[in-house]
């Protein structure tokens, strides 16, 4: 039964239909991150700017209340700036 709970806690968290993380997503991932004593990953920054401001807020709002996100406030621009399209797999830069 753990195991169920885990696998759709897991599934749960994945990205949206186009690619993109979703706002209930990175609650859940980061819920269990916070049960399980991990941190967050090196790329939730850019995780969250691939959601929409209203998203992204309320998604900052949690981590900040969970006590997960103790780094430097992020400024109006950067919570109000459109969300951003995932970037292509594999594509190199």
């Amino acid at each position: 039964m753990i195991a169920v709970l885990i696998l759709s806690a897991a599934l749960a968290a994945g990205p949206g239909p186009d690619g993109a993380p979703t706002r209930d997503g990175l609650i859940r991932e980061a819920t269990d991150r916070l049960l399980y004593g991990e941190p967050l990953p090196a790329d939730m920054g850019d995780r969250l700017m691939r959601l929409s401001p209203a998203d992204r807020i309320e998604v900052l709002i949690f981590l900040r209340r969970s006590g997960m996100l103790a780094g430097p406030a992020w400024s109006i621009e950067r919570l109000l700036e459109p969300a951003r399209p995932p970037s292509p797999q594999g594509a190199q830069e």
